[in-house]
């Protein structure tokens, strides 16, 4: 119980980092800068852990874990879904939600409705499909995944290496279509 405790009360505390940090320091890679404080806070963690006791001053002995080292695992495991399962999903959807900023246009719209046409040139707060195109392919191309050549556009060894591994990650999550 000491590690879903513990768990829980640091990813509050790295929900409430990342939070002050987007908007008090936005960087461009915010993916980057909620994985390092996620890095952060798990050091955080592995010394709150460390320096309570196993009880936590009010927990009943039928509710620790034996061997002790298990529940520090199993703090590092729970905290660890809660941030790549919750938190940083949570961010990116936020950030980069395609259907979602859609809805969110239409949200803003006084009749609650949006024409394509409308969509396209004023996407995202008025910045347009263009933009948003813009901005995805400019990641990959910083992110070195792809390389302009041609007009056309060309894997790299690492966006060939990320594509491949999320085609198997598809396959077996069974999101391909029959």
């Amino acid at each position: 119980m000491k590690a879903i405790c513990l768990a829980t009360a640091m990813t509050i505390v790295l929900l409430l980092s990342v939070t002050v940090a987007f908007r008090l320091a936005p960087r461009k890679h915010r993916v980057r800068q909620s994985s390092i404080l996620y890095l952060a806070c798990t050091v955080a963690l592995v010394g709150a852990w460390l320096a309570t006791p196993p009880d936590l001053g009010f927990l009943p002995p039928w509710l620790l874990a034996d061997p002790p080292w298990f529940d520090l695992l199993l703090a590092l495991f729970f905290f660890a879904a809660a941030f790549f399962g919750g938190v940083l999903q949570l961010y990116n959807l936020a950030d980069r939600g395609f259907s979602l900023r859609i809805l969110i246009d239409a949200l803003e719209e006084p009749s609650g409705t949006v024409a394509a046409e409308q969509l396209i040139t004023s996407y995202g707060g008025g910045q347009g499909v263009e933009w948003m195109y813009d901005k995805r392919v400019h990641g990959l191309l910083e992110g070195d995944l792809v390389r302009r050549m041609d007009g056309s556009f060309v894997l790299t060894a690492r966006g060939a290496a990320a594509a491949d591994m999320f085609i198997h990650v598809r396959r077996f999550l069974r999101l391909d279509p029959a």
